[in-house]
This record gives C-alpha cells, sequence and structure tokens, in this order.
C-alpha cells in the first residue's frame, strides 16, 4: 500500500446539512404552534377558566420545546457518528470462485464494513487478497514499512500530520500511540477501532478491514468511484487492474444503489451511441467477456467486446467477436483529431497500458463504455481519471 494523499482535505457535509434541516424544520413547527396557541390563548382569556388554560399551554409549549431539542441532539449525534453513507455501492452474491478463493471466517466481517461504510464487501476481499493473500504471508511488513493485514503505511494509520516519517509514509511510532483511537482522530488518520477493544489495531483482522473500508470510503468506492478508490490505496495501474479483476470474479456482479451518471440515458441520435443505454444500470464489467452469446445476454462485457457489440447493432463488423480487443479497434477506420472528435467516435486511453481502454464519445466532453467498476455506464472525459489517461487516439469508423 503506498497512499500517500492527505485525508485532511476530505470532509463531509451530511452532518452539518442534516442538522440545518432539522434545526429549520424545528423553528417552523415551533413557530406554527406557538402562533395557533396564543390565538387559543387570546381567545379564552375572557372566560372564568383563562388563567388555568394559558398557564397550561405555556407548559405544554415548553414540552413540546424540551422533547425538540433532546431528539435534535439524538438525531444530530447519530449523524456525526458515522451513518450509513446516503449513496454507495454493496457487493452482489458471491461467485463459485470467491466460494472456493476467499476464507468464509472473513465474510461476515467484509459485509459488516460494506454496511457501515458503503464499500463493496467484494472490494474489501479483493485488497485483502491482493495485500497480502488474505493474511497468509508470514511477514506482513512491507520492504517500504506497510503493516498489517491491509499493508497500512503507519502514517495513513495514525494520519499524515503525525510528526516525522517519510514520504512514503513510514514512520517508528509506538505501538500504543499508533493504536490509540484519540491519536488518530487528532492526527487525522484511518485507523479504526472495530472490535471495541478501546484500541484502532492494524494487526487486528477486524480493526483492518474496518480501516481499509473507511480509507476507500473517503477516497470514492462508497460513491461508486471504485477505480479512484483503489489507485489512491496504491498509484499504480497494475494493481488497480488486478484488485478489481478479483472484486469481479468474487462476485455474480456488481448491485449498484445509485449508479445514475448525470446526462445518461438520453438519446444523441447517433444509434451506435444510443444502442448501449439499454444496458446502463444493468450490466457488469468482466475481463474478457462479452464475447459469446451467454455472456452478451446477461450484459457481460469489458470495454472492447462492448464497442463491437455496440457496431454490430447497426451492421457494421469490427472484426471476428472472439479476437477483438484494443490492440485490433485502434486500427480500424480513420485517425481522427481530438478536437474533431464526434459522437460515435472511438476514444482510446491509457490504463494497464498503451490503448488499454476504449469508449464510444457521444459529444459533450462524455463517452460511453463498459467500465471497470460500473458496467456499462457513460463518464466525463475532461476531468479526473479520464481526463489524465485520455492519449489522443480517436479513431473513426
Amino acid at each position: 500500500m503506498s497512499q500517500t494523499n492527505n485525508p485532511n482535505d476530505l470532509e463531509t457535509g451530511g452532518s452539518s446539512a442534516f442538522k440545518k434541516a432539522a434545526n429549520e424544520a424545528g423553528k417552523m413547527v415551533v413557530k406554527k404552534v406557538s402562533k395557533a396557541l396564543s390565538t387559543k390563548a387570546v381567545a379564552a382569556a375572557g372566560s372564568s377558566i383563562g388563567t388555568p388554560i394559558i398557564f397550561g399551554m405555556v407548559i405544554a409549549v415548553f414540552i413540546l420545546l424540551g422533547g425538540m431539542v433532546m431528539a435534535f441532539i439524538v438525531l444530530s449525534s447519530a449523524g456525526e457518528q458515522g451513518a450509513k453513507p446516503g449513496k454507495g455501492y454493496s457487493g452482489g452474491e458471491i461467485s463459485d470462485f470467491g466460494v472456493n478463493e476467499i476464507p468464509s471466517q472473513y465474510i461476515p466481517i467484509y459485509k459488516a464494513a460494506q454496511e457501515k461504510y458503503g464499500v463493496p464487501w467484494n472490494l474489501l476481499a479483493a485488497e485483502h487478497r491482493v495485500e497480502t493473500r488474505f493474511s497468509t504471508l508470514k511477514n506482513m511488513v512491507s520492504p517500504v514499512g506497510a503493516i498489517g493485514h491491509y499493508q497500512f503505511m503507519p502514517l495513513t494509520w495514525i494520519g499524515w500530520s503525525y510528526p516525522g516519517g517519510n514520504g512514503l509514509g513510514n514512520a517508528l511510532i509506538p505501538s500504543n500511540i499508533l493504536t490509540d483511537p484519540a491519536m488518530i482522530k487528532k492526527y487525522g488518520g484511518y485507523g479504526v477501532d472495530a472490535n471495541g477493544d478501546g484500541k484502532a489495531d492494524p494487526w487486528d483482522i477486524e480493526d483492518a478491514i474496518y480501516s481499509a473500508a473507511n480509507y476507500l470510503a473517503k477516497n470514492g468506492a462508497a460513491e461508486g468511484r471504485l477505480r479512484d478508490a483503489v489507485y489512491a490505496y496504491n498509484h499504480a495501474d497494475w494493481y488497480v487492474e488486478e484488485v478489481l479483476g478479483f472484486a469481479e470474479r468474487y462476485v455474480k456482479g456488481y448491485v449498484a444503489v445509485d449508479t445514475r451518471v448525470a446526462g445518461s440515458g438520453g438519446n444523441t441520435g447517433v444509434a451506435v451511441v444510443d444502442v448501449g443505454n439499454k444496458w446502463i444500470g444493468n450490466s457488469v464489467y468482466v475481463f474478457g467477456g462479452g464475447r459469446n452469446q451467454s455472456d452478451i445476454a446477461r450484459g457481460r462485457f469489458d470495454c472492447s467486446s462492448f464497442v463491437h457489440w455496440a457496431f454490430a447493432q447497426e451492421g457494421v463488423n469490427l472484426g471476428p467477436l472472439e479476437s477483438t480487443s484494443t490492440d485490433t479497434l485502434k486500427y480500424l477506420g480513420k485517425p481522427v483529431s481530438p478536437n474533431e472528435m464526434q459522437p460515435g467516435d472511438l476514444v482510446f486511453f491509457d490504463t494497464y497500458k498503451p490503448d488499454g481502454h476504449v469508449g464510444i464519445y457521444i459529444g459533450n466532453g462524455k463517452f460511453i463504455g463498459a467500465q471497470t467498476s460500473k458496467g456499462v455506464a457513460i463518464v466525463d472525459m475532461t476531468k479526473d481519471y479520464w481526463k489524465e489517461r485520455f492519449n489522443g487516439r480517436v479513431q473513426r469508423i
């Protein structure tokens, strides 16, 4: 693991937004109730029992206010203690490969962490597998100083504001400091005391799994940006592909809680683009998938097989399906300048290799394709990961 980003820049506004909404709602209710009670009190003032009624109404208002304050405190406190994110991913049903590969004793912990942080359990399993072969390595201390079941760098665990250490995140930190939840909170780390024993210990499997979920969630996994989250965990394309590859194989398919992309699903008027909309939120990325009718019927594609399928729906043959790849697609048609891209053009990205990913440009800086973490989806290639990976290759079929 080589996490070198500073977590102090990561903030969530859910708790403060909730407090504001609750506060405004409370004010509105109190205002309406007070107005109603005042009206009744005036009407009752002329009667012989006006004073007792008014006094009772005043007491009722104070009781109501007290109850609302208590409810607000309880609800806002629950928000601050890490309620499950509103968006996130949950892992699908375990595959036969997953049953045979993943030690069964870890699966309940992965799923519990998924519930808390909104990170797919199979992604947590894949990280565990790649980092320490499910904790079977004899020495779980890496040459650069990563430690424990999930190979956290000490400074990532306790927080990068802890004094000392090197640029990779290694530091000589006393164990009682490294595992102290108060110290982790002070320095802004990701370590979590999952089992409630008073220590957040990278050598405790439950603490380690929850801490990995915490880290991945705050780096985009809970929002569906699985690739970004895994890349943050270790800044290497090969690592991302390996982790996501295992994650895909451990389940029969991702079940997205919220996979919709702004602007997706609309028709562009370009047939080869619009034909793929049927698979948005209804497909899964499988490396090497989409090369037989069984895979296609179930929406199991990789990037090149999806492109091949989309053009085939419009009567355009891009070559033998079983051998189609980004390396065959990049030589089809004619090259076009990125400044002259049009909907329907193929766009290429350098991922785990040069031209390792391909999609179909739809206009407005977006393309549709089989994305590793989402299946078929429309994404923006003008910012973040895809902007960095776009290599300028555009082919017009």
